[in-house]
């Protein structure tokens, strides 16, 4: 289980040095962000790509060195 927080900040204080992965998820209308740091997680939609809070994010998401996950599958269904 994961627990979501609604204020990035109390995340990017969480993370310390903990290791994390994130996601992006959507097109040009509308992108979702997704970021896990242990079991908690954090996720907003933004509407504008180059809203200061996604900006932020992302960028804190690289320099951390997160790991970016393309997308997700039940690992018993993961080899065939």
């Amino acid at each position: 289980m994961v627990n979501l927080v609604e204020d990035w900040e109390v995340l990017e204080k969480y993370a310390g040095d903990k290791r994390g992965f994130y996601q992006v998820l959507g097109n040009d209308d509308l992108l979702e962000v997704r970021v896990l740091v242990g079991k908690l997680g954090f996720r907003k939609e933004f509407k504008n790509k180059d809203d200061p809070l996604l900006t932020h994010i992302l960028g804190f998401c690289k320099i951390r060195g997160y790991i970016k996950v393309s997308e997700s599958v039940r690992e018993e269904f993961f080899f065939k």
